[in-house]
């Protein structure tokens, strides 16, 4: 017969398991409260000002900043600065919180534009996330640069092969990824349902102002090999549609 005591020692042991495991999910899934809005530069010159901020997209897009300065000054007639600021790997809610804690970041932020090009979404529906996850913390986003007089333009999440991202998974992954569309209820492709939750929320809150790009410009050849990053030509035609969004949003001098 068992030891009264080592019952009780093994009891205590498995609550607190169960109870750090509990904080740790929450933690994981959990949303991030709203932040108070700190107040970003306003300039009074003629040069249009572009952030681009958000996932690994935001990140390559390093590379094509120069080029797609050059579009927008040639399609506005004005002088254009375009920074960038990508967090690779990045869910909606750590690219949200990282505005605030991310000095590097929030500089970019602080220094003032007049569009903001957000990517966030693809890591939320590859780590399954949930929908209310990513349509929560990418309104916090629109929000914040509303209330600052910034223009969103906000790249819908894009079709890329998310069967193929599943599969190219390490076994330990994929648990962990079955275990997350448990918990959040997410369907092994996620997109659609994202996506919808997304403008469901935009509808309640009523936000009016984000220039919405959606999905169905990234077809496959758009693609690296991974088929979940743009190759270079990719990178051409989503500057292209940012030109087309500001340049038929923006007043010319």
């Amino acid at each position: 017969m068992k030891h009264p005591k080592s019952s009780l020692v093994f009891l205590a042991i498995l609550v607190a398991v169960v109870a750090t495991v509990g904080l740790k999910a929450h933690h994981y899934y959990g949303v991030a409260a709203e932040r108070p809005v700190y107040p970003c530069q306003h300039h009074r010159d003629d040069t249009l000002r572009l952030a681009i901020v958000g996932d690994s997209w935001a990140f390559c897009h390093r590379d094509h900043d120069g080029s797609l300065a050059r579009l927008l000054g040639e399609r506005t007639h004005r002088p254009v600065k375009v920074g960038t600021y990508g967090l690779c790997g990045a869910t909606s809610k750590e690219v949200y919180v990282s505005m605030f804690e991310d000095d590097g970041l929030r500089r970019l932020l602080q220094a003032g534009a007049d569009y903001c090009f957000i990517s966030v979404g693809i890591n939320d529906t590859y780590k399954k996330m949930g929908a209310r996850y990513y349509a929560h913390h990418t309104v916090l986003i629109l929000r914040f640069l509303l209330e600052n007089g910034i223009t969103p333009i906000l790249l819908e999440i894009p079709d890329y092969d998310i069967s193929y991202a599943y599969e190219r998974q390490t076994p330990d992954r994929k648990l962990l990824r079955r275990l997350s569309m448990l918990v959040t209820g997410s369907p092994l492709d996620c997109r659609e349902n994202y996506r919808q939750a997304l403008r469901q929320v935009i509808e309640e809150r009523r936000i009016v102002g984000p220039l919405i790009i959606p999905n169905q410009h990234w077809d496959m050849s758009l693609y690296q090999p991974d088929r979940m990053h743009l190759c270079s030509r990719g990178y051409e035609v989503l500057d292209s549609c940012i030109c087309k969004y500001i340049g038929n949003n923006v007043s010319l001098p």
